[in-house]
């Protein structure tokens, strides 16, 4: 009976683990959906000349690349977190820019980070930590 009580809760702590796993990745995905919208609608802002569009999209892509970094931070990945901190960088820069051409520039750096970052952990359509 004690044998099975302990195999009960080590089940029970490993499900737990697992759950809350989940849970982590399912809001990181959240964050990289949210900063791909951001960034292709930073796009469209930039062929409109829609300032507020790029202004609203910076800032909403700079925060989910803000928590993304401290998602990989939390994984003691230092590669990624700088991924994250420079597409974040990258989104406040396409606002900041005061020509086409600066915002431009900002969004191929951030698709460059984008790139970068997804070579070394994805792999197709499936993650990797």
């Amino acid at each position: 009976m004690r044998r099975a009580s302990i195999l009960f809760s080590v089940f029970a702590f490993c499900t737990a683990g697992l759950i809350a796993q989940n849970a982590d990745l399912a809001q990181y995905q959240t964050w990289m959906k949210t900063g791909v919208a951001a960034q292709r609608a930073m796009m469209a802002g930039v062929t409109a000349k829609d300032a507020g569009a790029i202004k609203e999209n910076s800032a909403k892509g700079a925060e989910a690349f803000d928590s993304i970094a401290k998602y990989w931070g939390t994984k003691q990945k230092p590669d990624a977190v700088k991924f994250a901190e420079d597409a974040r960088d990258a989104s406040k820069a396409v606002a900041e820019a005061t020509d086409e051409a600066g915002q431009q520039a900002a969004l191929g750096k951030l698709q460059g980070t984008c790139r970068g970052c997804h070579t070394v952990y994805r792999n197709g359509s499936e993650f990797k930590q």
